[in-house]
């Protein structure tokens, strides 16, 4: 008999399974706190075309596309791209201002220097660390020249495996500030219980 396949977060069977089951602990059940506060703030983004790396059950696409965005929620798990259909169908939306794709991040090249914005909340602390600096490449890639990528941290230096994986605040500044330039960066003060403590926002703009 054959070995069983152990799947890691590479594989979006991994992802899938935890989506289909129901398995997803990091999930708000609603948009993050600090991202509501920031698309209600005077720092907001004007709306554009955006893309939502690691969409999940899709609480900021629905967010973002409410507010007058244009949105692409990605992901490569199936069920997490239906319960975001689901919900920009259910909105109105869907066609209109969201749209999907079920892909793997690392491979949507035909859309090189096609978004204003990128949008990441907890995808870049579930993807294999060993992968951290060709996401940034990924997400400049994607951006427009000067186009911005807002990223919502989830700081845990002192977490032992994952995903969520460890990540500390010197990590992002060292991976990101080549081909970025930081315009804000600050601890939420409205973090769910939680993630006190423990989220870091950031708004960079392409190089």
């Amino acid at each position: 008999m054959g070995q069983t396949r152990v799947y890691t977060v590479e594989d979006k069977e991994f992802w899938e399974g935890l989506y289909a089951g129901g398995k997803t602990a990091w999930d708000l059940g609603q948009p993050a706190p600090p991202l509501v506060t920031f698309l209600k703030s005077p720092y907001a983004l004007k709306p554009g075309r955006m893309a939502v790396l690691g969409c999940g059950n899709g609480h900021e696409c629905l967010m973002f596309a409410q507010a007058g965005f244009e949105v692409t929620g990605v992901d490569f798990s199936k069920s997490a791209i239906q319960s975001t259909t689901r919900k920009l169908h259910q909105a109105g939306l869907l066609g209109t201002k969201g749209y999907l794709l079920e892909r793997d991040l690392f491979k949507m090249h035909e859309y090189d220097h096609y978004y204003d914005y990128v949008l990441d909340h907890c995808t870049f602390c579930a993807i294999d660390p060993a992968r951290r600096q060709s996401y940034a490449w990924t997400v400049h890639d994607l951006l427009k020249p000067g186009g911005k990528f807002v990223s919502l941290w989830w700081v845990r230096p002192d977490r032992q495996g994952g995903p969520p994986f460890a990540l500390h605040k010197s990590e992002i500044f060292e991976l990101f500030d080549k081909k970025f330039k930081i315009e804000i960066a600050y601890e939420p003060q409205d973090s769910v219980k939680e993630r006190k403590g423990q989220e870091f926002l950031t708004v960079m703009s392409a190089r």
